[in-house]
């Protein structure tokens, strides 16, 4: 994937896709997980020992952070996507 699509906000399709974001997002280990995702602990095991989950559990929710656009798998690991740090920022930021 090129530097440029890569640093390319993607956005839901379409207000179904949005609820869905804002589904998973509700959940509060997601977002911890999204908050130590983009303050650089990027590998599933680091993630899941920090977190005191196993393994298989903290996959589950880092693909559905995955699929709501907020993280993307990335050298070394999980990294935030442009989506996500937005989201960090104008909804999480206001917790």
């Amino acid at each position: 994937m090129s530097s440029d699509k890569k640093a390319e906000t993607r956005w839901w399709d379409g207000a179904v896709g949005h609820r869905y974001a804002l589904e998973v997002l509700q959940h509060p280990l997601r977002r911890r997980m999204l908050i130590l995702i983009a303050n650089g602990i990027k590998e599933t095991d680091q993630i899941a020992m920090k977190l005191g989950l196993a393994a298989p559990l903290a996959e589950y929710h880092l693909q559905m952070l995955e699929k709501a656009l907020v993280i993307e798998q990335a050298e070394g690991g999980w990294g935030i996507t442009p989506t996500g740090e937005l989201y960090l920022e104008h909804v999480e930021a206001k917790r």
